[in-house]
C-alpha cells in the first residue's frame, strides 16, 4: 500500500475552500481525468473519468467531520482508495488544503493502465500536487 501527503497554501479564506470542494460538479475542473462528476443520493459522488484511455464510472463514499475542516472518502469497488482532504485556516484570508491518500499502484495500473510500480506512484503524486494547483487557480480566481 502507497501512501501519498501533499499541501498547499490558497489565498482565500478556509470556507470558501471547503465549499468549493463540496461543488461535485466542478470536479472536472480541477482533477486530472475526471470528465463528468455529480452527487449521488446520501453521502457520495460519482465520477465518469477517462486515465490512459479506459474510461470507467467510480463511485465514491464522501463523509464531512471535524466540524468542516475534513472530508474522508473511499471508492466503492476497484480501485480501492482512501484519503482525507483537510482544509484548515493560515488566517483570515488564506488557507491549507491538505490531501492524505492511499492506495496500491498495482490496482492502478490493472484497473486504468499507465506506467507500473515507482512510475505509476510517481505519476500518482504528480497528478495529485497538478491537481492541487488547480484548486488553487479556480478559488483564487476573478472574485
Amino acid at each position: 500500500m502507497s501512501r501519498l501527503e501533499e499541501q498547499i497554501t490558497i489565498d482565500a479564506p478556509a470556507r470558501e475552500v471547503w465549499d468549493q470542494l463540496h461543488r461535485v460538479e466542478d470536479y472536472p475542473l480541477f482533477m486530472d481525468g475526471v470528465r463528468r462528476s455529480f452527487p449521488r443520493d446520501g453521502e457520495g459522488a460519482h465520477l465518469d473519468v477517462t486515465i490512459h484511455g479506459a474510461q470507467r464510472g467510480m463511485d465514491t463514499l464522501l463523509s464531512d467531520r471535524s466540524s468542516g475542516q475534513e472530508i474522508d472518502w473511499q471508492t466503492e469497488g476497484a480501485p480501492d482508495l482512501n484519503g482525507t482532504l483537510s482544509v484548515r485556516p493560515v488566517d483570515a484570508a488564506h488557507s491549507q488544503v491538505q490531501v492524505r491518500m492511499e492506495y496500491e499502484p498495482e490496482a492502478i495500473h490493472h484497473t486504468f493502465g499507465g506506467p507500473k510500480g515507482m512510475a505509476q506512484v510517481h505519476r500518482i503524486e504528480n497528478t495529485v500536487r497538478a491537481d492541487l494547483g488547480k484548486l488553487k487557480a479556480l478559488v483564487e480566481g476573478p472574485r
